[in-house]
Formats: C-alpha cells, structure tokens, sequence
C-alpha cells in the first residue's frame, strides 16, 4: 500500500513519468532491454525526475505557508500547513534523495558494469 499524505502523490507520478521516458528513449536508442540491463539509465531517470519533484515540493510547501503574527510578542511566526509527503518523506526531501539513488546506481554500474 502506497502512504501519501496532500499531493505527495505526485512525486510517485513525476518519477514514474521520468522513468518510463527514460526507458522509451534508451530504448529505443541502444535496442530493447537495453533500459533494464544497465544501472545507469535508472539513474538517468532519478536524475531527470529529482529536479521536478524538488521544484514542485518547495512550491507546495511555500503556496500552503501562512504567516500569522503573535499577540503577545508581535513576532511574525510562518505556520506550514503543507503536509505533502509520500512515504512519509516531504515532497521536496525526495528531490535529493532521488540524486542519492542515483548515485548509488552509478557508483553500482562502474563496479558491476554489464
């Protein structure tokens, strides 16, 4: 079962979307199953996808801000109903965590290279 919480959904949807783009151009390219033979075109698509999901995740967070000031103190005090997480991760936290990914397969396909 897929845990998300507001649009968290999306980045699922994003990376899915990057993904299979990534697979149809690889593909397509270099011959069928070349996409899933190889490490790095998954990594490809992580990284194509972490821009988009970084960016879409900050404006989320930012659009759902509200700043309210304090009575007793007269401080402003920004109150962040943004609740948008997949995996209980907030959106704009799997932009970098998709570059990490990423890594990981490259690093995997220089030392298994197919």
């Amino acid at each position: 079962m897929i845990i998300w919480s507001g649009l968290g959904f999306l980045a699922a949807v994003i990376i899915f979307a990057c993904l299979l783009l990534c697979n149809l151009m690889m593909d397509s390219i270099w011959g069928k199953g070349y996409y899933s033979a190889h490490n790095w075109t998954i990594a490809m698509g992580m990284l194509a996808a972490a821009p988009i999901v970084w960016w879409v995740g900050n404006l989320l967070r930012k659009r759902n801000a509200q700043v309210v000031i304090d009575k007793a103190t007269g401080k402003e005090m920004v109150l962040d109903h943004g609740n948008h997480r997949l995996f209980f991760i907030p959106m704009h936290l799997w932009g970098p965590l998709l570059v990490a990914i990423a890594a990981v397969l490259f690093i995997l396909e220089l030392i298994n290279p197919n």
